[in-house]
């Protein structure tokens, strides 16, 4: 573990079981993503209805919000190429020689690389989008990302503050990306034609993909992951 890492982590420990209620809440949020994650997807859900159901007022701000799903699944893709590429790193509260102590959370992060963190790139990712539709809810939904999303994972020692640096830094720069004139025109073209003929699809198809953002794909990537081993066997 490298110095700045350590120097937050020990810091932040300190705190750790002196107020068990605080503790359980942020255990309660790292854990159920409606409570934390939620409120960034339901800025999206705002924003695509905005102005109602005038698509001519809507246009610009929906082109963004398909862009920007479109750019949270390249983010959890880069995620793991990253996961898969760079040494696998343990997470400091599954790593018994920092000297550090934690609260228990119920889920087994042991075979899970801590470096970067998925949810810091894909939430800052939407956030990034947010921002480029309106500066209220892209300043919310930065607020949200870095105070309930991703500080109490550093808290809890799920991560590494280096892991939601870097998550952060390439969030924010895939949602810039995403939100170039020819990027987001060409691929909100295509979707609007789908939403055109068949809106009930379209919506259905929406609010699974949405369900999915607020648990950070995790159910996608446990799919994914089996169905690579199974090929790869």
């Amino acid at each position: 573990m490298n110095v700045f890492d350590y120097s937050i982590l020990s810091f932040l420990n300190r705190f750790v079981g002196q107020y068990p209620h605080f503790d359980r809440t942020l255990v309660s949020l790292s854990n159920n993503g409606f409570l934390s994650d939620g409120i960034i997807t339901g800025l999206c859900c705002w924003a695509w209805f905005k102005h109602g159901e005038d698509k001519d007022k809507n246009k610009a701000a929906r082109e963004i919000l398909v862009s920007g799903m479109v750019a949270c699944l390249v983010s959890i893709i880069i995620c793991r190429l990253i996961g898969m590429v760079f040494p696998f790193r343990i997470r400091p509260l599954s790593d018994p020689t920092n000297g550090l102590h934690f609260t228990n959370g119920t889920l087994d992060w042991e075979h899970w690389t801590s470096f970067p963190s998925d949810h810091a790139i894909l939430f800052f990712t939407l956030s990034t989008c947010l921002f480029f539709i309106s500066r209220v809810m892209g300043w919310i939904a930065f607020a949200d990302t870095v105070f309930v999303v991703c500080l109490p994972r550093i808290y809890l020692g799920i991560h590494y503050p280096t892991d939601i640096l870097a998550g952060a830094v390439i969030g924010v720069v895939i949602g810039f990306l995403a939100n170039q004139s020819a990027v987001k025109s060409s691929l909100a073209k295509k979707v609007f034609m789908w939403k055109q003929k068949s809106p009930g699809s379209f919506y259905a198809f929406s609010f699974l993909f949405m369900y999915q953002i607020t648990v950070s794909f995790y159910d996608a990537r446990c799919v994914a992951d089996k169905l690579i081993k199974i090929l790869l066997n």
